[in-house]
């Protein structure tokens, strides 16, 4: 199984996109992160979670397919949350970065990053044959059944001594 190291991922992304970054999955439990408001372990405030999660009833009242991403100005930065069916990535910017040349980037990662991790995932699953463990485990308790017939005696012979 392939655990990734979201840490390593985010330091990358900070040195590529030259902005701080936090990664979370679907729940809003931050995985990693190098924003101080999004710090690791915490999760993403209800209100904004929930935002994310009413993204598709949204879009279909605005007659659009999908929303993938949205953005929230605050005094000295932007707050952008790009997310997807698994992982929310939420980058901190500066009000001066054009957002429009951003998002994309931001997004085609996400979607790359995704998409590589399902490759790991396990796609198909043996057929496990129960009889056959049920056999081999008949058999093991016969065989300790013949042992302890085979001791008896001294057990019986201990017992009797001891009881002395």
């Amino acid at each position: 199984m392939n655990k990734t190291n979201y840490n390593e991922i985010i330091s990358q992304l900070q040195k590529e996109l030259n902005s701080e970054c936090a990664i979370a999955n679907n729940y809003g439990i931050i995985l990693s992160s190098k924003i101080k408001e999004f710090s690791q372990g915490k999760i993403i405030p209800h209100k904004i979670l929930s935002l994310i999660s009413n993204s598709q009833d949204i879009a279909k009242e605005l007659n659009l397919k999908k929303i993938n991403s949205f953005a929230v100005e605050a005094e000295k930065n932007n707050y952008l949350f790009t997310f997807n069916e698994e992982l929310i990535l939420i980058s901190k910017l500066g009000l001066d970065v054009n957002l429009a040349i951003f998002m994309p980037s931001i997004k085609l990662f996400l979607d790359k990053f995704c998409e590589e991790s399902k490759e790991y995932e396990i796609k198909e699953f043996s057929i496990f044959d129960f009889s056959k463990e049920i056999k081999n485990m008949e058999e093991s308790l016969s065989k300790a059944k013949i042992e302890d017939k085979k001791y008896s005696v001294i057990k019986d012979l201990v017992n009797y001594i001891s009881s002395l």
